[in-house]
Parts: C-alpha cells; sequence; structure tokens
C-alpha cells in the first residue's frame, strides 16, 4: 500500500502549465483502498486524467509493465498520453464516468458481464510470458486464506472468546479442504477484477487499477466478478455468469462451478483480512461496510461445497460479529 505522506505536485503542475495544461482540483475513485493520486487537467476543450505515484514509485514501472501486457493482449485500458519517469506520473485519457460500479442492479450489467468474459479470454490467452509481472507462489491462495480468517479472529476475539481453538479447527479443516488450490496452470491475474475497476463507457470496457498484474490461479478474477466481497448478485446473475464463462472457456460446467466457489471462499477468507488491516490502518470503512457481504459470500460457499464443519465454525464467528 502506498505511502500516507501528502504529496507537493507543484513541480508537476508547473511542467503541465508550460504545455498549456492546467490541473484541476483531486479526485476520489469510491472504494478505493490505495493512496494513488488522481486529478482532471485541461487544455482546451480536452480533458485528460492525471495519475501521480510519487508516493509509491515502485507502483509507476509496475503500472507501466501491466498497462504494455494487457494492451499486447488486446485488453482495452485508458490510453497513457505521456509518461513522466522524473516526477511518477502519467497522463492518461479520462473518462467522465468513474467506473462501473454505477451500473450495480442496473439494466448495463447485461452488457457489461459478457464484456467482462471476452476480457478474461483475452487477458488468459496463450502467450511467452511478459517480462517483470511476477508469479505468485502455487500456495498462496491456501497460504492467504488462512493468514485472512486467522487475522478477523484474533482482531474479533473479544466478542468470540474462544476464537483461538476456532481457528485450530478451521485451519486443520482449511488444509484439508484447500489441498486442491495449489496445483493449476498460472494465467495472466488483475487480482482485483470487478465493477469498481471497470469503465463502461460507450459501450466499451475498460480495465483500470492494473499495477498489480500478475500470473496467479485462472479462476480467481472471474471468482471477483461473481462473488464479490462488496455487493451480492441474484442467484440468476450468478448462475448466469458461470454458465457463460464456462462456455466461453469450454469447461465441465459442474466441475467449474464447484472450483469457482472453492477459488473464491480462499479469496473471501483473504478479504475478511484485509478488512481488518485496513480498519488498523485507519480506514476503518471497509470493515464496517463490507463485513456482512464478505461472509455471506463465504457462507454460500461452504454450502455449495458441503463443508459441513467450516459451516458450523463460520456460522458461530459470523453470528458474533456481525
Amino acid at each position: 500500500m502506498a505511502s500516507l505522506k501528502k504529496l507537493n505536485l507543484s513541480k508537476v503542475k508547473k511542467q503541465l502549465l508550460n504545455k498549456n495544461i492546467k490541473t484541476g482540483g483531486p479526485l476520489k475513485f469510491n472504494p478505493d483502498a490505495s493512496n494513488k493520486i488522481f486529478q482532471l487537467c485541461k487544455t482546451g476543450k480536452k480533458t485528460f486524467l492525471l495519475l501521480s505515484l510519487q508516493n509509491n514509485p515502485v507502483e509507476y514501472q509496475r503500472y507501466l509493465r501491466a498497462d504494455h501486457a494487457l494492451n499486447s493482449q488486446g485488453v482495452l485500458t485508458p490510453s497513457i498520453i505521456e509518461k513522466n519517469p522524473t516526477h511518477k506520473y502519467l497522463l492518461m485519457e479520462y473518462f467522465p464516468i468513474n467506473n462501473a460500479a454505477k451500473y450495480y442492479k442496473k439494466e448495463e450489467l447485461k452488457n457489461i458481464f459478457p464484456q467482462a468474459i471476452k476480457t478474461l479470454k483475452l487477458l488468459q490467452q496463450p502467450r511467452k510470458r511478459f517480462s517483470g509481472v511476477p508469479t505468485k507462489p502455487f500456495n498462496n491462495l491456501t497460504r492467504n486464506a488462512s493468514k485472512g480468517i486467522e487475522t478477523y479472529i484474533e482482531y474479533f476475539d473479544y466478542k468470540i472468546q474462544i476464537g483461538y481453538y476456532l481457528n485450530r479447527l478451521i485451519q486443520k479443516s482449511l488444509k484439508n479442504n484447500l489441498i486442491s488450490l495449489n496445483k493449476y496452470k498460472p494465467t495472466l491475474t488483475h487480482g482485483d477484477f470487478f465493477l469498481e475497476n471497470f469503465i463502461y463507457y460507450q459501450k466499451d470496457l475498460y480495465l483500470i487499477d492494473h499495477q498489480d498484474l500478475h500470473y496467479n490461479h485462472p479462476f480467481l478474477d472471474i471468482a471477483s466478478l461473481i462473488f464479490d466481497a462488496r455487493r451480492l448478485y441474484s442467484s440468476q446473475i450468478e448462475d448466469n455468469l458461470i454458465r457463460n464463462y464456462a462456455k466461453k472457456f469450454n469447461l465441465s460446467l459442474i466441475d467449474f462451478r464447484s472450483n469457482v466457489h472453492l477459488v473464491s471462499l480462499a479469496r473471501n477468507l483473504r478479504i475478511l483480512g484485509n478488512w481488518v488491516n485496513l480498519y488498523r490502518s485507519g480506514k476503518t470503512q471497509y470493515l464496517k461496510k463490507y463485513r456482512k457481504n464478505t461472509w455471506l459470500q463465504i457462507l454460500k460457499h461452504v454450502e455449495h461445497l458441503r463443508f459441513w464443519d467450516l459451516r458450523e465454525l463460520f456460522e458461530e464467528i459470523y453470528n458474533k460479529t456481525k
């Protein structure tokens, strides 16, 4: 996560002003757990988006590498008009719509979701590995799931009271039930593939916030979309997404349905820990706002997978911390 240090963009603004580009006020893209700085810029009748990565220079190169990889795969991203390695900023194409989250529960989802699956097909098409794009360890899903629920239980131990013993039982069960997640063929993965990280503009879908692009489990991104920790879709929408993805990727529907629940279970357990860590860092809204939805997704997964021991343990924790 980027540093909380306040940025001084005076040199950047002066440099842009010399090019007749005037910078406006900062933009807030919600929800965004990072500390990236966005500002609108204008010259004549054109509007651009300034993305400053001064407070995390490493992300500057990561963003450029990721953007190159995505564009090479045919995935749409906002065009980079100018990059400045000295001041670590990018001047980018600007769309008047923040992200596709505004279309939650609206008709536009019927166009957004098929395009999202098409984007995943482009993202995962076979190709020589991109230099500089990291590969996650094969046990990353299971390890992060274990750590996530452990962090959550530790934080709420004052409510759970027997959290230590529940955690020991959960860790043992996770070790047995998630073991199959350690074997897969890594593919390019966005990592946070959900509405907030799409821009839907003039019927095209653009992928954003992609500096963390990496190689990981092929079902991680579709799991992020279907079983979003921030929101719940209807069972019909979930089923349509599962069926469409299985058809697009020529997968067995029964096997894929179970596998995507398993991957999403691991992901949402990790996210529980993320909400706690964000709360501890001063960003309290995430744990308060999304804790319930994350738990409802987790309970849905263990029910589908028939992990009865985990269902009982998770229900105990959920009921004491909701």
